[in-house]
């Protein structure tokens, strides 16, 4: 007796036509379209079958040649496995935000027919089907992939995740059972790609292509632990971001000040922080604020809690998208959702450079009330609920920071030695800053 989750052959091949909630599952560009190219070459006893079967065994190879997740299964059901999970139908929306009691019975039940099918797929050993159409065709198999390390412990999101594909692919739970078990798992864990991803970038419009968030698959691990100084400006940060990712309203906030000082990298941590507690990041460069309110549509009304982060924030004099951002933050017909806030980093307190005519006691020469024009310039920093500041640390502090530092890479260089290479590093490159600590501390690793 085969084990559950091996590939088994059967006489007639499923058909994709008979998806109803899950119709979308195999619609789209490469590699998903290869599958029911080839599935059609298939029932249609194709001499393209081979080729077919090869076409998609290099998509599917491009995809899980490089995935960091355990795989459940040979690569092709591990990749159906995945789309499955982030298909956006009906009962996968409903169920992150509802019990399956309060769910459609009727809806309920067709989405039950669905996942028996999709099992059915799941099960074939589409290149056995494929020899039997020509037993001398030489034919790549699925088994033998093998995707990249996976980072140990799993995150309870990923595990869990694990288990719900292993469950699906074994089909040794009645279909009423198995249904309860998939949309437990959306309930606790969320679905599509905010369940699976914690960190977005969002790619404006392109000629035909429409704007959309992409996933960071690999975000920068820093960890509040890796960061040493500006405790008092972390902790009201952390504050805001603690709250908000409980379900309470948070500030917008800005993070100003000199280079190199850890403002990003304190955003960053702090999404590490929280992030098992629903929190989310999107990027959005500056050179696209305009594009944030097509950003809000997309993360209006979601479960998850976002950051919406603009990073090295700064405008020019009659900059458009300086009126636009202030213009969201406060004072536009369409609010800012409740689960988003604003979270910006600038080496400017203001964000747009002031100039000495721009003051009333040195004439504003252009200007009949100068005075309004200062206002105006300040008027975007003032719509940040927080305002956090990073100035350049002090010698001591700067030290304390490549002790830290050198402790965390290993690094046995005496104390005197350490301290008077790092202050004269600092003199030759770019000032006392966190950032000229770390590269100090990366030049005394390459000796």
């Amino acid at each position: 007796m085969p084990k559950p989750n091996k590939p088994k052959t059967t006489h007639r091949a499923p058909d994709l036509s008979g998806f109803v909630l899950l119709d979308r599952l195999f619609e789209g560009s490469e590699p998903v379209f290869a599958f029911p190219l080839f599935l059609q070459a298939l029932q249609m006893k194709s001499p393209a079958t081979a080729v077919l079967h090869q076409r998609l065994w290099r998509h599917v190879a491009e995809t899980e040649e490089f995935i960091r997740h355990p795989r459940v299964g040979n690569a092709l059901q591990d990749f159906l496995l995945e789309r499955f999970l982030d298909d956006p139908n009906p009962v996968h929306r409903k169920a992150e935000t509802q019990p399956i009691g309060q769910m459609g019975t009727d809806l309920i039940l067709q989405y039950g027919k669905d996942l028996e099918r999709f099992q059915a797929i799941l099960r074939e050993d589409w290149t056995v089907r494929s020899r039997g159409l020509d037993p001398h065709a030489d034919l790549a198999s699925f088994e033998g992939l093998q995707g990249l390390p996976v980072p140990r412990p799993l995150p309870d999101w990923e595990e869990a995740r694990r288990q719900v594909k292993e469950k699906i692919l074994q089909a040794t739970l009645t279909p009423p059972h198995l249904v309860r078990d998939v949309c437990a798992y959306f309930l606790q864990y969320g679905q599509g790609i905010f369940a699976r991803y914690r960190a977005f970038r969002w790619a404006p419009p392109s000629g035909q292509e429409k704007g959309r968030l992409e996933p960071v698959a690999f975000p920068d691990p820093i960890r509040l632990a890796d960061l040493k100084g500006y405790d008092g400006a972390r902790r009201d940060f952390l504050q805001n971001l603690e709250g908000f990712s409980a379900g309470k309203p948070g500030n917008h906030t800005l993070i100003y000040g000199e280079r190199g000082t850890g403002k990003s990298s304190t955003v960053k941590a702090g999404l590490n922080e929280y992030q098992d507690r629903g929190l989310r990041l999107v990027e959005v460069s500056p050179l696209d604020a305009l594009e944030v309110p097509s950003v809000l549509r997309i993360l209006r009304g979601r479960r998850e809690r976002f950051m919406l982060f603009l990073d090295d924030l700064s405008f020019d004099a009659d900059d458009e998208r300086y009126r636009g951002l202030k213009g969201l933050l406060e004072g536009t017909v369409e609010a800012v959702p409740e689960n988003v806030i604003l979270v910006a980093t600038s080496n400017r307190r203001h964000l747009m450079p002031e100039t000495f005519s721009d003051r009333a006691d040195h004439g504003g020469q252009d200007e009949v009330h100068p005075l309004d024009a200062v206002e105006e310039k300040l008027s975007l920093s003032d719509r940040f609920g927080l305002v956090v500041s990073f100035y350049a640390p002090d010698q001591e502090t700067y030290l304390a920071i490549v002790r830290h530092l050198a402790e965390k890479a290993g690094l046995t260089v005496p104390r005197v030695e350490l301290e008077r290479g790092a202050l004269r590093w600092c003199l030759q490159n770019n000032g006392r800053s966190g950032r000229s600590a770390s590269q100090y501390i990366k030049h005394l690793n390459q000796k």
